[in-house]
């Protein structure tokens, strides 16, 4: 509740912890971190597993979760609805019996449902609590879900990883001096979707690293290992963080997954035993580093003798050449004039380049806005040398004016003649590197192909080089995506309007790069491509988000999309091919690859039957037959 009060903030961590002689008193901790996450006012949802016997739920029904969620747990673990007593208010809003399973296990199941419903699991937290049902302690598990993170039928593949430090002597604990080796250690994992690449490094780092012996894997599919690692000193002191570490270095730096979180709980007399609950998601590869330019440490003042160094530039140091390069964040007003071009070069239009974004509660190929989030400026002392001194060879203006000169007038007069702010389409990682170092054409059109030529190529409108951008692919900030903006000499530029190398041609001509017309051969955009790398000044690097939803943009971007990304299926209309909802296209294609040629899908009221052989669509209350095509590239 208090992320959809507060906009831009969002909960980073949840730890829910029991103290007093019984354990009853109970104490929850939240964190909250202001990062405009992507998922911003998506609901939560509270899943907690308590031993002492029910499952409680708590957070709103987004798409019927509650009845989905009750309906799975009554089919896989034989749950009931808990006795109601009447009169007495709940603590929650769904509560179900059941007869408790290994807590790990449990966890472990029920985050591969909320995934395979799109939702990702965000934190999770134990603890024990002692009861008076005759048990000496009740574990009890808390694990918060948001929607809207993944593909629905898509399950993120996760590791849960228990480390028990065993249990030692009584009267040794007392000792806070002696050293002792724990008896009964181990570690237990389990996994969640398809682990497979990463099960065999895991028990060969527990084996050989850790010297540990494989136990076996029990009816819940837990992989137990044996191992004489944790030691202990007193009651408080143990190496319990130390192995923790290890395995986390492993897991991230090695292997390259995400760690989403760990928690400890005590159990035992006086909670002596200790045991660590490790989570990991594996977030897909990720994103290369760009090849930059490497900045001199030290740059001769005697260079700068007749370059004068921007006057908005606000590094002291960098002003007086006692370094090099520093980044700085943008002031309101320059996130404003960021924001005044993001909206003014924004064109929903769809061109091949452009990846189907999955969005769990639209079918749009296409965010109607790109929203600044954080924006920062490079003053980079070299950068700026060598684009100056690349700039002094050239007196003229451009007879180009690029769609960026329409908006953001402040930054707009920061330039000088035949410049122009020009966008690049990246993830924040690179962006960061490339606003430091510069580009280099070692790595041009290494990502994205090089249509025009062997160059560094931006946009003039925000819409085409978003069709590049990605976001880290880390986990970290999902969703996120980065644009460098560059202040850049364009000059006289060599026009064209067909794909080819051109070049050669345009140095020939002595003209100073290349601009891709494609906006007056198709009706698309155009791209400027620049062979000297001097012409290229990194200079803004702009983190974003895509909306989605029409009734949070202004009204005058709410547009229909037009073009095609040539990876959808079409339909023929009245006024000529449309595409069908991507997810349909998605289901036809996956349907054509099995062999499977006719299905019947809803779209919006109506149900139609797709028949691929006969490319086909047919609305089945009305009759009405289109014809449909398939995709232009697979």
């Amino acid at each position: 509740s208090v992320v959809a009060v507060l906009p831009g903030f969002n909960l980073v961590t949840v730890n829910g912890g029991n103290y007093g002689e019984d354990g009853s008193h109970r104490e929850q901790q939240m964190v909250f971190r202001w990062d405009n996450h992507p998922l911003r006012e998506a609901s939560h949802l509270l899943v907690e597993l308590r031993e002492a016997g029910y499952v409680e739920i708590c957070g709103e029904d987004v798409d019927g979760i509650w009845g989905k969620l009750s309906h799975y747990l009554k089919q896989r673990w034989g749950c009931k609805e808990a006795v109601k007593v009447p009169g007495q208010e709940p603590f929650c809003n769904l509560k179900l019996a059941w007869s408790p399973k290994d807590m790990m296990a449990a966890s472990a199941e029920v985050t591969g449902f909320f995934h395979g419903l799109g939702w990702q699991m965000q934190v999770c937290s134990q603890g024990t609590v002692v009861t008076k049902s005759g048990k000496s302690e009740h574990r009890e598990q808390q694990i918060i879900f948001r929607p809207g993170s993944s593909a629905a039928g898509v399950v993120e593949p996760h590791l849960f990883l228990e480390l028990y430090t065993g249990e030692g002597k009584e009267e040794l604990y007392a000792k806070p001096k002696v050293t002792q080796l724990l008896g009964k250690q181990r570690i237990r994992f389990r996994q969640v979707g398809d682990c497979s690449p990463v099960i065999e490094p895991l028990k060969q780092f527990l084996t050989e690293y850790l010297e540990g012996q494989m136990a076996g894997q029990d009816d819940h599919m837990i992989v137990s290992v044996a191992v004489d690692v944790f030691l202990s000193r007193g009651f408080t002191d143990n190496n319990l963080g130390m192995w923790t570490m290890r395995l986390c270095d492993f897991m991230v730096d090695r292997l390259g997954w995400s760690f989403v979180v760990c928690n400890v709980c005590n159990l035992g007399p006086g909670g002596i035993y200790r045991e660590q609950q490790l989570v990991f998601r594996y977030d897909g590869t990720r994103r290369d580093m760009p090849v930059v330019r490497l900045n001199n440490a030290n740059l001769l003042t005697e260079s700068f003798k007749n370059i004068s160094l921007p006057p908005y530039w606000r590094d002291k140091d960098v002003l007086a050449h006692r370094r090099n390069h520093a980044i700085v964040i943008c002031e309101q007003e320059e996130v404003e004039n960021l924001q005044e071009i993001f909206d003014h070069t924004f064109k929903r239009i769809l061109t091949r380049d452009r990846v189907y974004e999955y969005q769990t509660r639209t079918n749009e190929e296409m965010p109607y806005r790109l929203e600044v989030v954080h924006a920062f400026r490079c003053e980079n002392a070299e950068n700026f040398l060598r684009f100056a001194e690349r700039r002094a060879k050239y007196a003229g203006d451009s007879p180009m004016k690029a769609k960026t000169h329409g908006a953001g007038k402040m930054l707009n007069a920061r330039l000088n003649a035949g410049e122009s702010l020009l966008a690049h389409g990246t993830n924040p990682s690179s962006a960061m590197a490339i606003l430091k170092g510069g580009f280099t054409l070692d790595h041009a059109g290494k990502a994205t192909g090089t249509m025009f030529g062997y160059g560094v190529y931006l946009a003039e409108c925000v819409s085409k080089s978003d069709e590049y951008a990605r976001d880290d692919n880390g986990g970290t900030f999902p969703g996120l995506m980065a644009m460098l903006f560059c202040r850049c000499l364009v000059g006289e530029p060599y026009v064209v309007q067909d794909a080819g190398d051109a070049v050669s041609t345009a140095k020939a001509a002595g003209m100073d790069c290349i601009i891709g017309d494609r906006e007056t051969r198709v009706g698309t955009y155009r791209e400027f491509v620049f062979f000297d790398e001097r012409q290229v000044l990194p200079e803004y690097a702009v983190i974003y988000r895509r909306q989605y939803d029409s009734r949070k943009v202004p009204r005058f971007m709410r547009s229909m999309t037009s073009g095609t990304t040539g990876r959808n299926w079409q339909v023929q209309l009245e006024k000529g091919w449309a595409s069908v909802p991507p997810d349909i296209s998605k289901d036809l294609n996956e349907a054509e690859e099995a062999g499977i040629f006719i299905l019947d899908r809803q779209i919006g009221e109506y149900m139609y039957r797709f028949d691929l052989k006969k490319k086909e669509q047919i609305n089945q209350a009305t009759g009405t037959s289109r014809r449909i095509r398939p995709p232009m590239r697979r």
